[in-house]
């Protein structure tokens, strides 16, 4: 958990902005009706694993994926690291994490990206955090996943684990990804991948491969959980 001293350094704006949220994922989690298909083993697992891992997420899936990380991990004090970018929003995003009680590491592929690729290497390797990462984050462009996912795959000899999410009922706000937010009690599909490991040596143009191979991933498994809700529309 995040100490006063911490928080105090973040602006009284961005600390009022990360509590409301947080609130309305803790208030929101308790009523969304989740589901989890594919392979699920890996994802209910977490808690009792004993090994860490890399979770991949769309940027946009973020607030659906939130909600499960708060309902079923955090509340079970699962170890869990986060990257947040040095961007205005990252400042918002690493707020709700440490007010959560995530390890948060500051960082991204446009800037201070080295610094935080080592930073979630101290995390996941020495102090035995799984990490949640936004392959596309934090500018994009959307469902673009950048090579850092795999890249920290290699370093850490961690497995990832894709992971994606849909809604029955939703608001997407206007940001450079549109951003989706789940509405009280919708359901939520989450769907789960196999774990991608990626071999420690593995050279650059092996990680472009496995950084492919997390995008392929990441869009079927979108599909995937978007499909169910289609057909309940086209039945309407």
């Amino acid at each position: 958990m995040a100490t006063d001293e911490t928080l105090s350094k973040v602006p009284r704006k961005t600390r009022l902005i990360a509590f409301l949220t947080l609130a309305a994922i803790k208030v929101f989690s308790f009523t969304y009706r989740l589901r989890i298909v594919g392979h699920p083993q890996h994802l209910l697992g977490l808690v009792g694993r004993g090994d860490s891992v890399v979770v991949a997420c769309w940027h946009n899936r973020m607030f659906y994926f939130a909600t499960y990380i708060y309902r079923y991990l955090l509340r079970n004090r699962f170890k869990l690291a986060m990257m947040s970018s040095d961007s205005k929003d990252g400042e918002i995003g690493a707020t709700i994490g440490k007010y959560a009680g995530a390890k948060v590491v500051r960082g991204s592929s446009s800037r201070r990206g080295a610094s935080g690729l080592r930073g979630l290497y101290r995390a996941i390797v020495k102090d035995k955090h799984s990490i949640i990462i936004l392959p596309d984050g934090s500018k994009g462009p959307v469902y673009e996943a950048k090579v850092g996912v795999a890249a920290l795959a290699k370093m850490t000899g961690k497995p990832i684990l894709p992971v994606s999410c849909w809604a029955s009922d939703y608001w997407r706000i206007r940001s450079w990804d549109r951003m989706i937010f789940p509405k009280p009690f919708s359901r939520i599909m989450i769907t789960v991948g196999d774990l991608i490991e990626v071999p420690r040596r593995a050279d650059d143009e092996q990680l472009e491969v496995y950084r492919q191979r997390v995008q392929v991933e990441l869009d079927a498994l979108g599909r995937a959980a978007e499909e169910p809700f289609k057909k309940v529309c086209k039945r309407i």
